[in-house]
């Protein structure tokens, strides 16, 4: 197990040394503080119990709850394409301003944002929230790299205004910026134009269905669910909102098949289908990995992180832990995240139902058990016997991510030390 450990972590770090990795997690991580303010709001938002809605929209709370979504998780994409952007300026010093280069990354992710100019004169034009989320996030990612690109070559290459000595450096370093940022608007002025010509409409929608489209050809079946939850976490893993684009491809697959099963449910007959696209849950995704990081993590940065997304991630909410971990292209979890945590709860709930130690699903949970514990949709779908086997793939799925957790707070413990060491 100690080797293992080791050579996970020797792996991690050349990939933690990775420029590009590097950039982009620390983006993400200047981002935890809106993610975590996010979380917690979706948290309170969206507790599945009738009673505790119904107070929450007679008391406008609902309401206040949803705004402050919105202009939290709702727009990171637009926080990513700014911090990013900033990161990659800081990391490659590839212009005097770090700002400048971040502020030139949101005016061209806004520039390829596709907006709507409405027909009556004089009437304000209306900018979609569609792509200012987490569909546009990769978008954002791509459009900062490049960006801080424009600005590395326009340096390189000595394309800028220089500005004699006496004028002071802030005003210098704006000047600076004015030719790598004009080239840039350009850039993507052109890009947003030519795609709107295109039955695509955006850059957004490229980027999206490049991603998407593969899924498609994903069949009805465990083999084919197990490879899109993989795909699902994979996405993550990337740092794409992988519920938001593999989500409606397995709705559309296996939605008909859930409702024979809800039908004859409610109408007190055999369900008809093993198989409908679902599976034991284990939460969206990090929960796991905070179990065994709360039972075996030293380090102060972990043991935080996952005192404060234990309770959202409870409840469905992930992001504040994919992002302050972080998990999200944190190459030491991407063996448990997205290829074993599938693996088990897939083909473990599958081998339950042929053994007949599993019923079959009756569909009663779906969304209704989205924002509750993974126990409670275990509970609604599969009963007493789903509620027990629950827990069973779940301490598997823990074990799982034992090794990985240790190495990942070796880490941590190792930068922790060097820091205290500086200090």
């Amino acid at each position: 197990m100690n080797s293992f450990i080791d050579k996970l972590t020797e792996v991690s770090s050349k990939f933690a040394n990775n420029r590009v990795l590097t950039i982009i997690q620390r983006g993400f991580m200047a981002l935890m503080p809106v993610t975590m303010v996010g979380g917690f709001i979706a948290l309170f938002n969206g507790i599945g119990i009738d009673a505790y809605q119904n107070f929450l929209v007679s008391t406008g709370i609902k309401n206040i709850l949803s705004i402050i979504y919105q202009w939290t998780i709702g727009m990171i994409a637009v926080y990513v394409s700014f911090l990013v952007a900033l990161q990659y300026a800081k990391e490659t010093k590839c212009s005097k301003s770090d700002v400048a280069v971040a502020l030139t990354a949101l005016v061209c992710f806004f520039i390829v944002t596709p907006y709507v100019v409405p027909e009556e004169p004089y009437a304000p034009s209306m900018l979609p929230t569609q792509w200012l989320g987490a569909s546009g996030m990769f978008t954002g990612i791509i459009i900062a790299f490049v960006v801080g690109l424009i600005f590395r070559l326009c340096q390189k290459y000595h394309i800028e205004i220089k500005l004699p000595e006496s004028v002071p450096s802030f005003v210098s370093m704006q000047f600076t910026s004015l030719i790598p940022a004009f080239i840039s608007v350009i850039v993507f002025g052109i890009v947003s134009v030519v795609f709107a010509k295109t039955s695509l409409g955006s850059f957004h929608q490229l980027i999206y269905t490049v991603v998407s489209t593969p899924l498609n050809a994903v069949g009805s079946n465990v083999f084919g669910y197990w490879l899109l939850l993989v795909i699902l976490y994979g996405l993550w893993f990337c740092g794409i909102h992988g519920g938001m684009t593999v989500g409606p491809v397995i709705m559309i697959l296996f939605m008909q098949l859930q409702m024979e099963n809800l039908g004859a449910y409610q109408a007190g007959q055999p369900l008809p289908n093993l198989f409908i696209g679902d599976a034991l849950s284990f939460g969206t995704g990090s929960l796991p990995m905070l179990i065994a990081a709360l039972i075996f993590c030293k380090s102060e940065s972990c043991k935080s992180i996952t005192k404060l997304g234990f309770v959202p991630a409870l409840f469905g909410v992930d992001e504040p832990t994919y992002f302050g971990m972080p998990m999200i292209l944190n190459p030491i979890f991407f063996i448990p995240w997205v290829i074993g945590a599938p693996t088990i709860s897939v083909f473990g709930t599958h081998l339950l139902k042929l053994a007949h130690l599993l019923p079959y699903s009756n569909g009663t949970g779906g969304q209704n058990a989205a924002n509750l514990p993974f126990f409670v949709g275990n509970l609604m779908n599969y009963g007493v016997a789903g509620l027990i086997w629950g827990f069973v793939i779940f301490a598997l799925i823990v074990a799982c991510y034992v090794p990985f957790v240790i190495a990942h707070d070796k880490q941590m413990l190792k930068e922790e030390a060097e820091q205290a060491a500086n200090n």
